[in-house]
């Protein structure tokens, strides 16, 4: 999965006064065990990108929940593979 997290402008400012923002990702980082993480303006906003392997999409409720109400984030998860995944899918296709 790939999560992409984009807090409210001030609220962001706010949270990063306050520390929050910090213990906010550090949680996330915990939880979501990412195998990559990036962070970057996108748009003009602030925005942090997660690239995880879930065993459980349920998971996301509590690890994004934070977000959502501390942030006013948009949160967006999108379903992404690596390339072997890709290969995988399209040796399905040849076996139709």
């Amino acid at each position: 999965m790939l999560i992409r997290i984009r807090p409210d402008l001030r609220t962001a400012n706010s949270a990063i006064a306050d520390g929050s923002m910090q213990k906010a990702l550090q949680r996330a980082h915990e939880q979501l065990k990412p195998e990559a993480s990036y962070f970057l303006p996108q748009d003009g906003k602030r925005t942090a990108l997660f690239i995880c392997d879930l065993q459980d999409e349920s998971q996301l409720v509590g690890m994004l929940d934070q977000f959502f109400s501390h942030l006013e984030a948009q949160v967006d998860v999108y379903p992404v593979m690596t390339f072997d995944d890709l290969r995988a899918g399209f040796a399905q296709l040849d076996g139709r």
